[in-house]
């Protein structure tokens, strides 16, 4: 249960973030033609240009969010989540 508070406390935004991301990427996929047409782009003229451009514009955010994480804690200088509570 502890764990779970951890990834809720550090990490919730970015999972909402890219849930947000993954609906819009998906609904670009699906999207009817008569759908896209009422957008009145002529950058976006096919549904699947609304998930290239997501790709563009906002997965950049989580993936450096993940080259963030991806250093050891000891290198950041932070202590590990529940390191000092005895195991259980």
């Amino acid at each position: 249960m502890d764990r779970v508070k951890y990834i809720l406390k550090y990490h919730l935004h970015v999972i909402l973030y890219l849930y947000f991301w993954f609906g819009l990427f998906v609904c670009g996929l699906a999207a009817p033609r008569h759908r896209v047409e009422e957008l009145g782009s002529s950058l976006v003229s096919q549904g699947w240009h609304l998930s290239l451009l997501s790709l563009f514009l906002v997965l950049p955010v989580p993936l450096a969010y993940l080259w963030r994480m991806r250093r050891p804690r000891a290198r950041r200088g932070e202590k590990a989540p529940l390191a000092d509570r005895p195991a259980a």
